[in-house]
């Protein structure tokens, strides 16, 4: 090989590494989406997901719409550029062929959702996309339903015939 083969092949792995590392420290964050709920202050909804992309007023009330990226929770990107650094020095630079593609190609769920408020500015109805399918948006379950254990679905027959058997 000659010299200036070397040198363009040192440019081009100057110019490739390291973007893994930063792509992995700039990926979204996870939001939380239980707090698209009914009842839920529109300031809340603000501090967590960022800045509706439009505010409109319909029939009296106001709508937002919110525009979003769902990632991973900021210690997996932290762990994830780690492992991309440490990768990156074991192997001299090399690894970055593989990581920077499969960085590049991370694809994390785009989430709209249409909020409507009251007077109040608290979330009356909203619609949640995810990817452009509708989304479950009751939020988790309440505290006051309580699932029914499987051991009491069976009927008393077969409870005492379970019993008899132990």
């Amino acid at each position: 090989m000659n010299k200036t083969t070397i040198y363009i092949l040192l440019l081009l792995i100057l110019v490739v590494t390291g973007c893994s590392v930063e792509k992995a420290m700039q990926a979204p964050d996870k939001k939380n989406l239980n707090i698209f709920r009914a009842g839920t202050a529109r300031l809340q909804l603000i501090a967590e997901v960022g800045t509706p992309v439009t505010t409109e007023y319909r029939n009296g009330q106001r709508v937002d719409i919110f525009v979003f990226k769902q990632g991973m929770h900021k210690e997996l990107n932290y762990l994830r550029a780690a492992g991309y650094g440490a990768a990156f020095v074991l192997t001299g630079g090399i690894s970055e062929v593989l990581t920077y593609p499969v960085e590049s190609e991370a694809n994390f769920p785009t989430i709209a959702a249409q909020v409507t408020y009251d007077a109040n500015d608290s979330v009356v109805s909203l619609e949640l996309l995810k990817d452009g399918m509708p989304m479950k948006t009751d939020g988790p379950k309440s505290p006051s339903v309580q699932e029914t254990p499987a051991a009491s679905i069976a009927s008393p027959l077969q409870q005492q015939d379970t019993q008899l058997q132990n």
